[in-house]
């Protein structure tokens, strides 16, 4: 799946991306790392809106990336680092994030191919199983071919981005009192992988996108919080009936005694385009020793490709419970049952159940 959140740690938010540390007089050292995603799923998916596919009733999908990692510091105390980051299966965006940064008592400096700072520093609804707020829910019980199904957009995700690991510039403030701030550009949204942000052309793609973001992070009496919040916008494409698009996104994750309570919503706002419109997350776990138990979900509602054409909004609607185990270091397996349904007043409705069995194993 693009982007999951299997892969996408968000822990900007929290402290810097990890990498193999170097003295300076050695230069940059680097070291591989990364993770692969197995998973194996019983369905059972009803085709009640006139869509022509039959589906069956079980799935296999694996999901992986090896990372290339490696930072020097110098004797200034600046740290110079890279990432590079190789799909394990055959894709269009076979190298996924690559970047180099740069990282002092002034921040954190990201240039290259990376998601933006409102998507980075983001908060959602804790998660065991399946990451229903990274549009996973697809994988399993498929949205009616009339629905459209965009990545990293509110129908889909909280977790929002007009493209993806666009290359950019962005900044990251040193977190003081438990508040850290971000902002991104880019220059232009490609959408094709190849790992350059060549001039925008402003008749086919989005444009001088920008985002900021935003979190707080602290502990009182035995209470982990975290609060987010972004905001993004871009120059709409020339020659279409779109306004300059804007998201927002926010978040709340509570810990104690073991519980995570956490939740998140989103908005885009872009009138006549199928993205506008809204997600939300909510979500409780509990972990003891290495057993986690939780249950959460998602729901959206966007304008979907037939309202723009006269039509009716789209739906979505996805719950799970799961409960995991830490096999051993770096070994988890977990295992959920989920819901979804999709649905349009104009007819359009795919729903099902999934019962799915998954294994991670990082290295």
């Amino acid at each position: 799946m693009k982007k999951s959140l299997y892969g996408s740690t968000a822990l900007v938010a929290a402290g810097a991306i990890g990498a193999v540390p170097a003295a300076a007089e050695e230069g940059v050292q680097v070291g591989v790392s990364g993770y692969l995603n197995t998973h194996f799923g019983f369905v059972g998916i009803n085709e009640d809106g006139g869509d022509p596919r039959d589906f069956g009733n079980t799935a296999q999908i694996t999901d992986g990336e090896v990372h290339f990692k490696g930072n020097t510091t110098l004797d200034n105390g600046i740290t110079f680092g890279v990432q590079i980051e190789l799909e394990s299966q055959a894709t269009n965006d076979q190298i996924d994030e690559n970047y180099a940064y740069v990282e002092g008592s002034f921040g954190r400096v990201v240039i290259g191919g990376e998601n933006q700072a409102a998507y980075q520093m983001h908060y959602a609804a804790p998660s065991v199983g399946q990451p229903l707020n990274s549009g996973w829910q697809t994988a399993w019980i498929p949205a009616p071919v009339s629905f459209d199904t965009s990545f990293r957009r509110p129908s889909l995700s909280t977790y929002v981005d007009f493209g993806n690991d666009e290359h950019s510039v962005t900044y990251y403030t040193p977190r003081f009192s438990g508040f850290q701030f971000g902002a991104s550009y880019v220059p232009a949204v490609a959408g094709n992988g190849d790992g350059q942000n060549r001039p925008a052309d402003r008749n086919s793609q989005l444009s001088d996108m920008w985002a900021v973001g935003a979190n707080y992070v602290q502990s009182f009496d035995g209470i982990d919080v975290a609060v987010s919040g972004g905001l993004t916008g871009a120059t709409a494409v020339k020659n279409t009936n779109d306004d300059d698009p804007l998201m927002f996104n926010v978040g709340l994750n509570l810990g104690f005694g073991g519980f995570t309570v956490g939740g998140s919503y989103a908005e885009e706002f872009n009138d006549n385009n199928p993205n506008e419109g809204w997600g939300a997350s909510a979500g409780i776990s509990y972990a003891t020793g290495p057993w986690s138990v939780g249950i959460d979900g998602f729901m959206s509602e966007s304008n979907g490709t037939s309202v723009v054409n006269g039509g009716s909004k789209q739906k979505l609607k996805s719950g799970q419970i799961g409960v995991g185990y830490q096999v051993g270091p770096g070994i988890s397996t977990d295992a959920s049952v989920l819901y979804t349904e999709w649905e349009a007043s104009d007819g359009a409705k795919n729903d099902g159940w999934a019962g799915i069995v998954h294994m991670k194993i990082s290295f």
